[in-house]
């Protein structure tokens, strides 16, 4: 039985009839969607860099298996940069958090589903 705790090795994405798509190797997901984090991450204010980095990404990958990558880079972007930079601004008394919280709610309320 497999270990619920832990990722499977491989990803078969089906469309739906049934049949296979595409397949997608999890530890090479994983290790994609670090550098597309750090890829991306280094070009912060820089938007014509930003853009190239997301045209190089989109360009060499079919779009089932980028879905995965965007989810997972944006992921570990939250975890591995965000998270850390939010740590440091709380523990210097700037407090950046209100600001995405409302920016947060007023995407939902103005681009959402509501």
């Amino acid at each position: 039985m497999p270990d619920p705790t832990q990722p499977p090795q491989q990803i078969l994405v089906t469309g739906s009839d049934g049949n296979v798509e595409s397949f997608i190797d999890v530890d090479k997901l994983q290790s994609d969607a670090t550098r597309l984090m750090y890829q991306l991450a280094v070009t912060a204010g820089d938007d014509e860099a930003t853009d190239e980095v997301s045209k190089r990404w989109v360009t060499a990958h079919d779009p089932d298996y980028f879905g995965f990558l965007a989810a997972a880079a944006l992921s570990l972007m939250t975890r591995c940069i965000l998270g850390p930079i939010l740590e440091v601004t709380d523990e210097m008394g700037v407090n950046l958090r209100d600001g995405l919280d409302s920016a947060a709610n007023n995407a939902e309320s103005t681009l959402g589903d509501n």
